[in-house]
């Protein structure tokens, strides 16, 4: 008997979204009240964090449903207008459920280089994202409107990581729970090859490429421990309590 499964509901679909942005927060991958993290419910509809609020401080009711216009459907507070250029683009053109858009400093560092990112051979941690990576140089200031959001939507083509040059990374995925893992190793991976260029030693890629795309389809194929990491954010970080007086 095949088991059913189900889309997970809006409330749910809100508390990861908030969970994912506080447990950003916990590891440094925040910048002030910057950037931002969304999640499609349909064609037309996203959850997005709201404008002004430390991802620290963010619950499940603080989250945000908009359409591809900008339009607040639902939620208490405003959204910020480069969030919804750069997330509405990526979702309808790349076609990605979760987009998560930082500037991370380890990550961010590589797009204010030449080669633009990291390089996919030096880690464990890296290898995940083998063939993974699209690399935008081109830096057209704020997106601020719809043309740049879509520009940078076709920059990533095929590809769930891009590093936007002189600005910060997107990272996107089928759920919060992969997508975020993605993030944090992302970070990890770039803080590595930062410290080992700081060194000053010789670097030492992997030199199987062979064995390089077997150990990222073995590490992409092992979606349990991202579950995993998520259910420990969520004992972790658990939300708020409002107390009535």
């Amino acid at each position: 008997m095949n088991k059913k499964t189900h889309a997970p509901s809006l409330i749910q679909l809100k508390l990861d979204l908030a969970l994912a942005l506080r447990a950003a927060a916990l590891h440094d991958l925040v910048e002030g009240v910057c950037n931002h993290f969304s999640v499609a419910v349909d064609e037309d509809k996203f959850l997005i964090n709201p404008r002004g609020l430390h991802w620290s401080e963010v619950g499940h009711d603080d989250v945000l449903l908009v359409d591809t216009n900008g339009n607040v459907l639902d939620g208490k507070h405003q959204v910020e207008p480069s969030a919804m250029f750069i997330h509405a683009a990526v979702h309808r053109i790349a076609g990605h459920r979760v987009v998560l858009h930082t500037h991370m400093p380890y990550a961010s560092a590589f797009t204010l280089t030449e080669a633009g990112a990291i390089d996919p051979l030096l880690s464990q941690n890296a290898l995940r994202f083998h063939d993974r990576i699209a690399v935008d140089r081109t830096f057209n200031g704020l997106a601020l409107d719809f043309g740049e959001g879509e520009r940078i939507a076709r920059a990533m083509g095929s590809n769930d990581v891009a590093f936007l040059g002189n600005h910060g990374v997107i990272v996107a995925g089928e759920s919060l729970a992969y997508a975020y893992d993605d993030l944090y190793f992302l970070e990890r991976a770039s803080q590595q090859e930062a410290l080992a260029r700081a060194s000053a030693l010789p670097l030492r890629p992997i030199q199987d490429i062979d064995l390089a795309r077997r150990t990222a389809m073995q590490i992409r194929g092992e979606r349990e421990q991202s579950d995993l990491f998520f259910e420990s954010l969520r004992r972790m970080l658990p939300e708020r309590q409002h107390v009535c007086s």
